[in-house]
């Protein structure tokens, strides 16, 4: 996948976001600044309503900064929490698309939210494990397992290329 990541990281009504597009627009922000482990199952996600309502906020805030418009209608920007790995990844995301928590994470999402780790402002950056060297592979983990994603960085730790492991 060719570069392409656009990032910017800011705060929205409180809580520190980036909002990111490699492949997929997305807003990435901790789970534990929302209030919530970064654990939590989906049935509990879609439950909590002022979560939920939080998290919306956001999104339509952003529609306008990400060159969406407004997103009121739209299924995008993908609004992505996470929290540090437990199993074993860098980093563990649960995603909502857009008002319901998601089984699991989609391929670009989870190149967004590896690239985001590796963007020292993003709020992804403080709760991955990343590995050091230009060449890395990032392990999302999700609700129902894990997704690997292999960066590129060029000398100045910037992603130069985002891609899912060859098979």
């Amino acid at each position: 996948m060719a570069h392409r990541r656009v990032a910017i990281s800011s705060r929205l009504n409180g809580v520190p976001v980036t909002l990111i597009d490699n492949g997929m627009p997305c807003v990435v922000m901790k789970a534990a600044d929302l209030g919530i482990t970064g654990y939590d199952d989906r049935e509990t996600l879609d439950a909590d309503s002022a979560l939920k309502a939080r998290i919306e906020a956001i999104r339509l805030a952003v529609g306008e900064r990400m060159n969406l418009g407004g997103v009121l209608e739209k299924s995008v920007p993908k609004m992505m929490l996470v929290a540090p790995p437990r199993n074993g990844g860098a980093v563990c995301a649960r995603s909502f698309i857009p008002h319901m928590a998601h089984a699991t994470i989609g391929v670009l999402g989870a190149v967004s939210v590896a690239t985001a780790c590796l963007i020292s402002s993003s709020p992804a950056a403080d709760v991955a494990v990343a590995p050091e060297g230009p060449h890395k592979t990032i392990l999302v983990e999700h609700p129902t397992g894990e997704m690997s994603c292999v960066l590129e960085t060029n000398g100045a730790g910037e992603v130069v290329t985002a891609a899912l492991p060859a098979s």
